[in-house]
């Protein structure tokens, strides 16, 4: 660090020699042409809206009535200009118009609402955010129906009917989504004008004309290629059951009065599809053996689906049936009889009515009170997860259940028992201690006797005699805080200590000495506190301190007496030099990590134990995965790289820190995020299930597809 400020000191009086030597300092200032530093808009003192306000510089509520109306007119412009852009075929506009600018102003606008003296700005802010997401899939909807309008056309002069027929059927299910989002988004732009008085007229026509052209378009398209239908259907007999299914009779007719005769047509029956033989009357049979129905007199949705290349379109109806309750049997089985920590328990859960395994049934696997898995029953009924021993089931004896989640439903709830022994778990816990600006920089990890990290778990943190702190280990079982430092510096004993009595893990205690101090001390490593010591440091040696100010620029060769003379903007330049070493300098500090925060003392430990290794700093991803992969640890890869993956996005797409892998998955698709990165995100979350909860580890290939989409998805969102 020493060298560091010294070069910083060189480098800046170089700059101010050049500066100097140049042909004088040039005063900086607003007159000269130079910039006008920090001027900030004045707000309003007459009733005269303010159109200019800066939203950043209104705080505690003052004049937030006017700066929330300035916010909803600038966002309000936003959506028109892109429903706009949208009607002239212009995506990436209409996408970009709805931007970084669009989300800081929102941001801005949610932070606001709450000082504003209307609850309406908070319903506003709501639709706000509703509307740009509507906008957005509107405008990707949209871009999709032009392109399969390209590709129809093209295979139409081609004189290739399946093909045109394909995507007519296509553009059926994209020109039905327009109508959607643009029905939804008339929504949200009513209760903005409704909530802000903005005026949104000129944006929702255009919204309607496209979706009027694209259903004008569609109905060209449907009448020159494709046949209507319509579906009856009615119950033959007035009660069903799963043991005891009911007789359901329909027809499918065109729109011309024919019928779709001695065909195998699909039927979806719920959320079941199944292929019936129509006659030569288009009429057919099927039973309905209800699961999930809800008890009592059902109304049943039925829908035809014609195959892809079909020239029939799809219709719906509905049949009404009595659903009654059948009580399956519930056996399982599970391997090992004896578990801990992170082991791997395979369990099994088989759900039959009679002889007859029910399929597509949701089943839950519970230690205690604890859901450690939800599945559901395959063809034959029966339900297989592999399960990793979560911390917070207690050891001793246990029993796994195997509980079907239902009540009032066709299928009614049951459950099945087996015993399991968990066994406690040693673990090992290290911690680290150093001076920091604002007290004592507190680190540590906590693992399984096997070096497993232990993540999601308390830990206490004490210093001295004093009170203590609660920390949570994160995916990778370590923890950092700062705590509050003794006032006279003195030497103190840091003791972290891990002790939960509903675990299955074993307590464990670490202590650390923090040899008496100064004061002050090293800040955390990554913090800016090290720049920014820098800056204080080198203004105080050019121009002195309040503390000092007899040691200035040249300790008397320069003094206080060039302050006159060199002014402000020369200070400035001074200060800006020293920015740009100080930032070179940081970028040379995050390359070479062999220099670490220097700790007073650290100490590993298990239970009563206190050693002292070296201080090492935490590894990045780069080297946990080539370590992974070395070792040909895949499992360990595909963790890391999903690892990496959760909390890039979750900086990105304001995705909830506790989401789980396929929650991940579907808030990206929520968000919007492109169907390239989505296929690179599934490849990972893929490789990620198979090595938290298969029985069977990651292939290596997949395993370093994994970390590659990994790398690409970081690269991206570092760029």
């Amino acid at each position: 660090m020493f060298r560091s400020q010294s070069w910083v000191v060189l480098v800046t009086l170089t700059v101010v020699g050049l500066t100097v030597g140049a042909g004088g300092v040039a005063a900086m200032g607003a007159d000269d042409g130079g910039p006008a530093l920090n001027r900030q808009v004045e707000p309003p003192t007459d009733d005269n809206e303010t159109q200019q306000e800066n939203p950043d510089s209104v705080s505690d509520g003052e004049y937030s009535d006017e700066t929330a109306a300035w916010l909803a007119r600038t966002m309000g412009r936003q959506l028109e200009n892109s429903s706009i852009a949208l009607s002239n075929d212009q995506y990436d506009q209409a996408r970009s118009v709805l931007g970084d600018d669009y989300d800081k102003r929102l941001e801005q606008y949610v932070e606001i609402a709450g000082d504003t003296s209307s609850d309406t700005d908070d319903t506003a802010a709501r639709e706000f955010e509703a509307a740009r997401e509507n906008q957005r899939n509107l405008t990707n909807e949209v871009q999709r129906y032009r392109q399969q309008y390209a590709a129809y056309q093209t295979a139409r002069e081609r004189g290739n009917e399946r093909e045109a027929r394909v995507t007519a059927r296509a553009m059926e299910r994209t020109a039905s989504n327009i109508s959607d989002r643009s029905n939804e988004l008339n929504q949200n732009l009513d209760r903005i004008e409704n909530a802000t008085s903005v005026d949104l007229s000129s944006g929702q026509t255009e919204i309607n004309e496209t979706t009027a052209n694209i259903t004008a378009t569609q109905a060209v398209i449907r009448e020159e290629t494709l046949v209507g239908t319509t579906l009856t259907v009615q119950a033959i007999d007035s009660t069903a059951s799963f043991s005891d299914p009911g007789t359901v009779s329909g027809q499918i007719q065109t729109e011309n009065g024919s019928v779709v005769a001695d065909e195998a047509v699909e039927l979806r029956i719920e959320n079941r599809t199944r292929t019936v033989q129509t006659d030569s009357s288009g009429v057919f049979e099927t039973q309905y053996r209800p699961r999930s129905a809800r008890l009592g007199s059902q109304s049943v949705r039925v829908e035809y689906v014609p195959d892809a290349d079909s020239v029939y379109l799809s219709d719906n109806a509905t049949f009404a049936i009595d659903v009654q309750q059948v009580t399956p049997d519930v056996t399982s089985e599970i391997a090992p009889e004896t578990v801990g920590y992170g082991d791997r328990l395979n369990a099994t859960a088989s759900v039959t009515v009679g002889l007859s395994g029910v399929d597509e049934i949701p089943v839950k696997f519970a230690i205690g009170d604890t859901v450690v898995a939800r599945t559901t029953t395959a063809p034959n009924g029966t339900a297989t997860e592999t399960i990793r021993l979560p911390a917070s089931i207690n050891d001793g004896d246990r029993r796994v259940i195997a509980r079907i989640p239902y009540e009032n439903r066709a299928i009614a709830g049951a459950q099945s028992e087996t015993p399991v022994v968990v066994a406690e778990t040693r673990t090992t816990l290290s911690v680290s201690a150093s001076r920091a600006d604002d007290g004592i920089l507190v680190r540590g990890q906590l693992q399984s006797g096997a070096g497993d990290p232990v993540a999601g778990r308390p830990v206490r943190l004490q210093v001295g005699a004093g009170g203590t702190q609660l920390v949570e280990t994160d995916r990778d079982g370590s923890f950092q805080t700062v705590l509050g430092d003794l006032q006279n510096n003195e030497s103190v004993r840091v003791t972290a200590t891990y002790e939960e009595p509903s675990s299955n893990l074993g307590n464990a205690t670490a202590t650390t000495t923090l040899a008496a101090g100064s004061g002050g001390g090293n800040p955390p490593v990554g913090s800016d506190s090290d720049g920014d010591l820098l800056i204080d440091s080198l203004v105080a040696i050019l121009f002195g301190s309040d503390e000092n100010p007899d040691v200035a620029f040249g300790s008397g060769i320069i003094g206080y007496s060039w302050l006159p003379v060199l002014g402000g903007g020369l200070a400035l330049a001074v200060v800006a030099a020293a920015w740009l070493v100080v930032s070179r300098v940081r970028q040379s500090e995050e390359v070479n990590t062999t220099a670490p925060v220097e700790a007073t003392e650290t100490s590993v430990s298990g239970p009563d134990q206190e050693t002292t290794p070296p201080n090492a700093t935490s590894p990045t991803f780069e080297d946990r995965v080539e370590t992974s992969l070395a070792s040909e640890n895949y499992d360990a890869a595909a963790m890391v790289a999903y690892t990496a993956v959760h909390d890039e996005l979750a900086v990105e797409n304001g995705i909830d820190e506790g989401a789980t892998h396929w929650e991940l998955l579907q808030q990206s698709q929520e968000h919007g995020v492109p169907e390239e990165r989505m296929t690179d995100i599934e490849t990972v979350v893929e490789a990620f299930e198979t090595a938290a909860f298969a029985p069977t580890s990651v292939d290596p290939s997949r395993a370093e597809a994994a970390v590659e989409r990994a790398r690409k998805i970081k690269s991206n969102g570092d760029s």
